[in-house]
């Protein structure tokens, strides 16, 4: 298995992960990048029309492989 290294953040901060995880192939890594992203938005994602939060995911080698984001859009329908 191979070591990913899972960085986050939004616009004005990222949080470089320097621990990493044993991953058993790219679905693995696109499962647990998805799983922090959702626990990312639950934390960071606020009422600010426009924010965005992503998950990156970096190779052992240090070559970026994978990244999700959500943003959120506020839009007053009257």
């Amino acid at each position: 298995m191979a070591r990913f290294f899972f960085d986050s953040g939004d616009h004005d901060v990222v949080i470089q992960d320097e621990i990493g995880i044993e991953c058993a192939g790219l679905e693995e890594v696109r499962r647990v990048g998805f799983e922090g992203l959702i626990d990312l938005t639950k934390d960071a994602l606020t009422e600010v029309d426009g924010q965005q939060v992503f998950v990156e995911v970096r190779n052992e080698n240090g070559d970026r492989i994978l990244r999700l984001s959500i943003s959120l859009q506020i839009k007053l329908m009257r």
